[in-house]
């Protein structure tokens, strides 16, 4: 029996994320090239070529052609070998790319070519402590505030390097310097508070948090920064009665109603933590993607169907605090598709595309629950709005050619399919469904030759896939062709997924088409027990394999139940009348 296998792909959630490596500002960028002993002076030819490739370069810098950009600048350093701001502006663009080892060595060569320029050596410093070479980076950032001692920001830069390296008495010693030339300033304070939150020093830390609270009583900030102390302190009770003071002044607070919510839950005081995280859910001011990770992270839990209602009421909350982004939806749709509620989920996850259509993975998301539903015209609707969305990606077009094959558009399944496997790059997997399909197409016009190619295509990238080796074997055992392959193929479908019964009644049939008639009317009983007593094919299977065994009541009695549960009347009909006549 062939096993109806529809576009049910498992769903791939994607996750991005961004390397942002802070460059230059940008009225810094163009600097001047500082001459150095090993220069020779350039013709005023080359000096017209140099500038013109310069700007050429960062004309394609700032349109993203970064490999362009690339090969201009190095351009450029074949006219004159140590210019700086080349080498510079090729580290920046290597590091984006995020080859850091390359990106150093043109940072290194920019600051030996242009030793003056603060720029290059701020871009040095963030590589060498990028790349883990911290002390390199902190020599470096003490130089550049020995030259520059008023840039307050490489205090902060320097700083942070220290404390990473565990060196908190050298940082906290820097900050005292730098607080004897500008005086004691929030941010300076607040440096201070981090370092000995960093090295366990909590008194010191809420000490330092006290002396910025009575300097600055108006700042809600900071009273939470105390709650937080007292957290780690272990006095919890003052620490909520802070959080709750500060939701006096300013209610909507996130970040609080979240820092409250996770005390009650660690009280498992349950209810009051769900009321002020649905709060938190509520605050259009908290972030979504905070919202959207606590919610991910709930459904990942093995409880999270005895939460559903919970997880509804919080992703409801959140439909009414972000209803204009993309995210609230797909979260939904995540939600409610592992509560098995499709329908619901495709409505959301419809939403979700209106908003941002943009969304390769949530289309997917459309297309395996229109396949689950057996809804092929939405399939076929829904697949070629992504396929001109993302041409290049080929997922679309076998979803397209899968909703085209139930559809009986044979001809039109195969053109998609042919244009679908031709992008496929690197996925085995992916190319054995392109020409499962194909197959399966191909099948149907009668075209038998190109149906077993493709079929021994599939099997060729992924010769453990079971629908392939079940449809295929079937489709041989109805032509009465190669049948050892076909029971070969069976078999192989049945050990690796056991006790299916459209694979069960497969092997029966294949072991009827060759005469095998006792183990055929096993298999074939096995079927029946797990799950297709009801299955007009396989009663029938049934009935055929028992008439051969001279069993004719029983045949009969099978045959007469495949007609009452929607078999082929007439076919059926004729098997019966033809025993009776006998008798």
């Amino acid at each position: 029996m062939r096993f109806k296998q529809v576009a049910y792909l498992k769903p791939v959630l994607l996750l991005l994320s961004l390397l942002i490596l802070v460059g230059c500002k940008s009225q810094k960028e163009t600097v001047e090239k500082t001459e150095t002993p090993q220069e020779k002076e350039l013709s005023s030819s080359d000096n017209r070529q140099l500038t013109a490739l310069f700007m050429d370069a960062n004309r394609a810098k700032i349109l993203g052609n970064f490999q362009e950009a690339k090969t201009l600048f190095k351009r450029a350093l074949t006219i004159d070998p140590y210019n700086a701001a080349c080498e510079y502006e090729l580290a920046r663009i290597i590091a984006e790319e995020g080859n850091y080892s390359e990106a150093l060595v043109h940072a290194e060569t920019a600051v030996k070519n242009d030793s003056e320029n603060i720029w290059y050596k701020e871009f040095l410093g963030q590589l060498y402590a990028e790349t883990g070479r911290l002390e390199e980076s902190i020599s470096l950032f003490e130089k550049i505030l020995d030259d520059h001692p008023g840039e307050v920001k490489y205090y902060y830069s320097l700083g942070s390097l220290l404390s990473a390296q565990g060196k908190y008495k050298e940082a906290l010693e820097l900050y005292e310097r730098f607080e004897e030339q500008i005086g004691n300033t929030e941010e300076l304070s607040i440096q201070r508070q981090l370092i000995y939150i960093e090295k366990g020093d909590y008194d010191a830390a809420l000490e330092e948090v006290e002396k910025l609270i009575e300097a600055h009583p108006e700042e809600v900030k900071l009273y939470g920064m105390k709650a937080e102390i007292y957290e780690e302190l272990g006095r919890t009770e003052e620490a909520v009665e802070i959080y709750e003071e500060i939701l006096q002044i300013s209610p909507e607070n996130g970040m609080v109603l979240l820092a409250l919510y996770e005390i009650k839950s660690e009280q498992k005081k349950h209810d009051e933590a769900s009321e002020y995280l649905v709060r938190a859910f509520a605050s259009p001011d908290l972030n979504i993607d905070v919202k959207i990770n606590i919610l991910l992270n709930k459904l990942s839990r093995e409880d999270f169907v005895e939460k559903k209602a919970e997880m509804i009421r919080l992703a409801e909350t959140l439909e009414v605090s972000h209803p204009l982004e993309a995210k609230t939806y797909a979260v939904q749709g995540d939600i409610l598709y592992n509560l098995d509620e499709f329908e619901k989920a495709r409505v959301k996850f419809k939403k979700a595309v209106q908003l941002d259509a943009n969304r390769a993975p949530i289309w997917q998301q459309i297309l395996t629950i229109n396949s689950q539903l057996n809804d092929f015209d939405a399939l076929e609707e829904d697949s070629e709005k992504a396929m001109e969305l993302f041409p290049q990606l080929p997922v679309f077009y076998l979803y397209n050619g899968i909703a085209l094959n139930q559809k009986k558009a044979y001809n039109e399944a195969i053109d998609i399919l042919t244009s679908g496997k031709n992008l496929v790059i690197d996925n085995e997997s992916l190319l054995a469904q392109f020409y499962s399909s194909l197959g399966d197409a191909y099948h149907e016009l009668n075209k038998h030759d190109k149906s077993d190619s493709a079929y021994d295509k599939a099997l060729e990238y992924e010769p453990s896939n079971v629908y392939v080796l079940n449809n295929y074997a079937y489709y041989l055992s109805l032509r009465k062709t190669n049948l050892d392959k076909a029971e070969s193929m069976a078999k192989k479908a049945n050990d690796i997924n056991p006790d299916v019964a459209s694979f069960q009644d497969t092997y029966g049939w294949v072991l009827f088409t060759k005469g095998n008639y006792q183990n055929a009317l096993f298999w074939i009983r096995e079927a029946l027990e797990n799950g297709a007593s009801e299955d007009p094919v396989v009663l029938e299977h049934l009935g055929d394999v028992l008439s051969e065994l001279k069993k004719s009541d029983e045949a009969v009695e099978a045959w007469q139940k495949a007609i009452d549960f929607g078999g082929e009347n007439e076919a059926l009909k004729q098997k019966i009348n033809r025993i009776n006549s006998s008798k």
